[in-house]
């Protein structure tokens, strides 16, 4: 009997300079087949929805637009660097479950990703950024404008949770058109967006949550934010209010709000929180279990505040990908240090 192989490593790549237009630009094969996996994630209807993706692009970028999404030029370079329609549409895309915990004694925060799409886990890799604050690393995939979760060396690491969804009274059908039909009226940041301009211009946490707490988004949404000094935070975001309470603990639902209207979304998302609230420390990455572990992870990622990322790819309740870390580029250890700001607490924000 032989050893099995061993798994893949996620590749890490660095776009400092050229960043994420640049990353989708030198490797659209990889940008066109995540937009495919997403696709066949529909089924019969697969076909159907490729049809309107020009129709859908249309749409999005009149949106984009009317809200002066700070992104807007950028994702319709990259549809362009792609030479297929989708990226604009799917720029607005906010379908997914998370579990997320942070350890402020062991400056980590955790997440789980939660993806109804197969194949999403596999194709994951780890990207180095930078924007005007400084550098900052994310796992994600080429052809994604927005970010679901980094850190950002000396500064914080922050993750994005699907929020729960609104109820009508009327059912889940409904439910789903009028939470589209808002996000289509909102002149609001995308959720994604908001958290990748937190990476780029915010140089301290004071600065990154006035900006998740006060900046209006698109959709409800929860913020993780861990930051140097032992301080965590759960934000909890409707489109122009926030409820923000110490600890940094989500699932796909809210605490700190009356549960009445509002539906949790992804896998047991109550059972996810309450075994991340029991962990004593961050999670072996190739090693979860249910129901942090469940058929829809795709991601597990741990992300230090001194710059360090790991994570590890999931398909079918298993890892695909070795887990693979990642530390700020040598280049960057070696360069002048950039001046900070004293630190201030985060929670002393007004």
């Amino acid at each position: 009997m032989t050893d099995a192989p061993p798994l893949p490593a996620l590749p890490i790549r660095d776009y400092r300079q050229g960043g994420l237009l640049g990353y989708a630009s030198d490797h659209a094969p990889k940008a066109r087949l995540l937009m495919d996996t997403v696709l066949r994630g529909f089924g019969p209807a697969a076909w159907a929805l490729r049809q309107m993706l020009p129709w859908g692009d249309r749409i999005a970028a009149r949106r984009l637009l009317r809200s002066e999404d700070p992104y807007r030029e950028e994702i319709l370079a990259i549809r362009q660097a792609l030479g297929v329609p989708g990226p604009v549409a799917f720029a607005l895309s906010y379908e997914f479950g998370c579990t997320a915990r942070g350890f402020p004694d062991q400056d980590v925060l955790f997440r789980s990703l939660d993806w109804p799409f197969s194949g999403l886990g596999a194709i994951a890799e780890l990207v180095w950024l930078r924007g005007p604050a400084g550098e900052w690393v994310t796992v994600t995939w080429p052809g994604v404008a927005g970010v679901l979760h980094g850190t950002a060396p000396g500064r914080f690491a922050l993750s994005l949770n699907q929020a729960p969804e609104r109820q009508s009274g009327f059912g889940r059908a409904v439910d789903w058109l009028a939470s589209r039909r808002r996000g289509a009226r909102s002149f609001g940041l995308p959720p994604t967006h908001l958290l990748r301009q937190v990476f780029e211009t915010a140089k301290d946490a004071c600065t990154a949550r006035k900006m998740l707490e006060e900046t209006e988004v698109a959709a409800p949404v929860i913020f993780t934010l861990l930051a140097p000094g032992g301080e965590a935070l759960t934000i909890e975001r409707l489109e122009a209010e926030a409820k923000t309470q110490q600890g940094a603990l989500a699932a796909n639902h809210f605490t700190g709000r009356s549960q009445g209207r509002w539906r949790a979304r992804g896998f047991d998302s109550h059972g996810r929180m309450a075994m991340a609230q029991r962990f004593e420390h961050p999670p072996r990455l190739d090693a979860l279990q249910p129901p942090v572990l469940n058929p829809l992870t795709r991601l597990a990622v741990n992300m230090h505040l001194d710059g360090r990322l790991s994570a590890c790819g999931y398909e079918q309740e298993r890892p695909v990908t070795a887990v693979t870390e990642t530390s700020l580029p040598a280049d960057a250890r070696e360069s002048e240090p950039r001046q900070h700001a004293p630190h201030r607490p985060i929670a002393s924000l007004g």
